[in-house]
């Protein structure tokens, strides 16, 4: 029975080879079977793309994420459509997930790039739907649902995280706690009224992020996974570019007659004693010649593994050289997530995230970003920033408050609570009107430039930072002093007292 069995395994793998063939040529022409969806998703496709049909089958990895989105990512875009009024929320989250896909297709299919700037190209589909989805503008009603969506959405910068500076897991699960501090308001909105479809969205949305944190931790544990025998990133996209379905179809013959190839007579070559016997024993001649016949035999003198043999050759000198000094290390980037401009109604503040030269540039054409205070209410909170100008317009805000940022300059009128800084470095701040308060912690290298109307009011507190300095008109040109950062502590009847060093004197 086992014989038979093994006898059958060729043609078996032969056939399983034809059936992922012609499934590919019916996604192709658009004859896949999968379920679709008719609402405000607009027939939402619930099998993998065509465009990544390529690599469907190829992984493990890829299998598990193709479950995923099964299990998780088209029911949430289910309960969506469900809720109604939400625009094509759910399809275009759907195309976000889709882009991630494409992406781990393409990892399976190459190598590590040297540089992860050449994986950014093929991040354009997730960007492009989130940023879809940013523009979109439902009913007051589902400001919540839009908040919660977006911090969920913030996990698909895992493809970019790399150990040891970021894993991707705990970042995934960082984004479970912003997620639910939204939905645990629509939780508390309809709690006790008939509304499924209001709690099914808060849960579907968490176990969106549970299930590809679990995912991530399983296959792709300190970044994405590369495959070392693949080709360059550049073949791999232009590969999955061309006729996908060619492409599966070309890799299933490749593998039939790997697998025939692997066939001699009825037995399969797995290594063993029995098939190389086998083999031999089909190489031998009628004659009685076998595969050794005609071999030279190595006399014992030429034996040098014998104990009796001895080289009397003088070895040659081995030239040690000395060790080429080791390459510099390349800088460590920082991790920035996806650049944020906006107001939040929550808490009535401007804020600014993650924005470069770069990502200014694109977005107003040159290095500066301008906020318009239209309420002095209104603060501004600017985060992980570099390298870029903020020009905040208006002539009053309460608050501005600068943190985690370098060569960051920033310009305002005037300041009802006060502007702070914290760790932060090579900053430049103007104040045009009036600054109360200029409060600067664990900040390197800061000049503040201040207006004749602050000069007798502003004061600063100073806490772990170094290099600053205060700029203040003086007649047609301008005086600049350093803030001290040395002191000299005394102690006297029993009290501590503190002054400035001689240095600042």
């Amino acid at each position: 029975m086992a014989t038979a069995q093994k006898k059958l395994d060729p043609l078996r793998e032969f056939l399983d080879a034809v059936v992922t063939r012609i499934e590919a040529l019916e996604s192709h022409c658009g004859l896949s079977s999968g379920v679709s969806s008719g609402g405000g998703s607009g027939g939402l496709s619930k099998t993998p793309s065509v465009r990544h049909i390529s690599g469907a089958g190829e992984s493990p990895g890829l299998k598990a994420f193709d479950k995923f989105l099964s299990s998780a990512v088209y029911k949430f875009a289910d309960t969506c459509d469900d809720l109604g009024d939400m625009d094509n929320l759910g399809k275009l989250v759907v195309e976000t997930f889709e882009g991630m896909r494409y992406v781990i297709v393409l990892a399976s299919r190459a190598k590590q790039p040297t540089d992860m700037k050449d994986l950014q190209p093929h991040l354009t589909p997730i960007t492009d739907a989130v940023t879809k989805i940013r523009a979109l503008r439902l009913k007051r009603d589902y400001d919540n649902h839009m908040k919660a969506v977006m911090e969920m959405l913030a996990c698909v910068s895992w493809v970019t995280c790399r150990a040891p500076s970021q894993l991707p897991a705990p970042f995934v699960k960082e984004c479970i706690g912003s997620a639910d501090f939204w939905s645990n308001r629509i939780r508390k909105e309809f709690k006790g009224k008939d509304a499924p479809n209001q709690i099914a969205f808060c849960d579907n949305s968490k176990k969106v992020l549970i299930e590809l944190a679990a995912y991530i931790e399983e296959h792709h544990k300190t970044g994405v996974t590369f495959n070392p025998k693949g080709v360059s990133i550049a073949e791999a996209a232009i590969v999955l570019s061309d006729t996908p379905a060619s492409a599966a179809a070309a890799e299933a013959a490749q593998k039939t007659q790997k697998k025939r190839a692997s066939v001699v007579g009825n037995v399969v070559k797995g290594g063993n004693v029995m098939g190389l016997m086998s083999e031999l024993a089909g190489r031998r001649t009628g004659d009685g010649a076998s595969a050794a016949t005609g071999l030279k035999k190595v006399s014992k003198d030429q034996q040098t593994w014998r104990k009796e043999f001895k080289d009397e050759k003088p070895k040659p000198k081995v030239v040690v050289q000395a060790p080429a000094p080791a390459p510099k290390k390349a800088e460590k980037k920082k991790k920035r997530g996806l650049p944020i401009l906006e107001y939040q109604e929550r808490g009535t503040k401007w804020v600014i995230e993650n924005h470069t030269t770069e990502t200014a540039t694109s977005h107003s054409g040159s290095s500066m970003l301008e906020v318009d205070v239209t309420d002095p209410k209104q603060q501004v909170y600017i985060y992980n920033c570099d390298g870029v100008t903020v020009k905040i317009n208006g002539d009053k805000c309460k608050s501005v408050i600068i943190d985690t940022c370098e060569k960051v300059n920033v310009i305002f009128q005037s300041i009802i609570s006060g502007c702070e800084t914290v760790n932060s470095k090579k900053l430049a701040i103007q104040a045009d009107g009036v600054c109360p308060v200029f409060t600067i912690d664990k900040t390197v290298g800061i000049t503040l430039w201040l207006s004749q109307a602050s000069v007798e009011i502003t004061s600063f507190t100073t806490s772990m930072s170094s290099e600053m300095n205060v700029s203040i008109p003086d007649g047609d040109d301008r005086k600049e002093m350093p803030i001290p950062e040395q002191f000299v502590h005394k102690i006297e009847k029993g009290s501590l007292s503190s002054e400035v060093s001689d240095l600042y004197h």
